[in-house]
């Protein structure tokens, strides 16, 4: 499996091409309220640069539309070098990554996103695999200072919650401590009211993808995490669906979170 190492930053041109609203230096002349912030990108990318997250990404959809082209919708992305989850032989198995989603022609909300993203195969395939929050504002409603005042509260949330993983990625669980969590994961979805068969609790167990086969403490989470949310896995007898209501996913997944640190010790 190919492994996560060094950040690749994007250079400014490299960033232009690939997305040339990012260099807006003022709204779209199309907008006439008074009250449009204008939240420019360019000074985004340099606020995050001084907080050491390097630019390692820039997208938006070609268009022959100039109002589009130079205003519309792009999505930067950045990571910091120092911050990462190590996998249990040291090395560096996943990175937390912001995202910025902006336009400069009225058309969405300034949104800003922390993930985590794990190499699933050689491909070069990425999963988010945990939220750790953001926000979605409209344009009329913070200036830029306070954006980057609300960027940077996000971000200071993000060290702690690495370190935390890195801990977790390096306790390398007993087949008993899985077993054991596995039983307390299912009970979120089943509630108290029967006893999970072992049949369930292995299939629970049973990991997706290659990459999560270790028996460490994440691993083992994010195997959990996938097989509860998703569904798929025999459950009474049928098949268990896929979770979709947002407030239930949201609860499984904060609940299996502390169920998983309970193990840490």
């Amino acid at each position: 499996m190919q492994k996560i190492t060094a950040i690749t930053p994007l250079s400014l041109e490299q960033a232009k091409q690939a997305a040339p609203a990012i260099f807006a230096t003022s709204p779209a002349p199309t907008i006439k309220s008074a009250k449009y912030a204008f939240t420019p990108t360019i000074e985004v990318i340099e606020h995050m640069d001084s907080l050491g997250f390097q630019l390692t990404g820039a997208k938006q959809s070609k268009s022959n539309v100039d109002l589009r082209q130079n205003w519309g919708t792009h999505i930067t992305r950045f990571q910091h070098p120092e911050l990462y989850i190590k996998n249990p032989e040291g090395g560096i198995e996943a990175r937390p990554e912001v995202v910025l989603i902006n336009s400069h022609d009225g058309t969405r909300p300034i949104q800003f996103e922390m993930g985590l993203f794990r190499l699933v195969c050689s491909n070069g395939l990425v999963v988010k695999t945990q939220d750790f929050g953001g926000f979605r504002e409209r344009h009329t409603r913070f200036d830029f200072p306070t954006i980057k005042g609300m960027m940077e509260e996000k971000i200071q949330s993000l060290k702690p919650v690495v370190s935390k993983i890195s801990q977790w990625a390096g306790k390398l669980m007993t087949d008993k401590e899985r077993f054991a969590f596995a039983v307390e994961a299912l009970a979120l979805r089943i509630g108290q009211d029967r006893q999970a068969e072992n049949y369930e609790i292995l299939e629970i167990l049973q990991p997706k993808r290659k990459a999560d086969e270790s028996k460490s403490l994440w691993h083992t989470f994010n195997t959990l995490q996938e097989n509860l949310i998703k569904g798929g896995f025999q459950l009474n007898e049928r098949q268990a669906r896929g979770i979709t209501n947002p407030v239930e996913d949201f609860k499984i997944n904060q609940e299996l979170w502390q169920l998983a640190d309970a193990y840490t010790g």
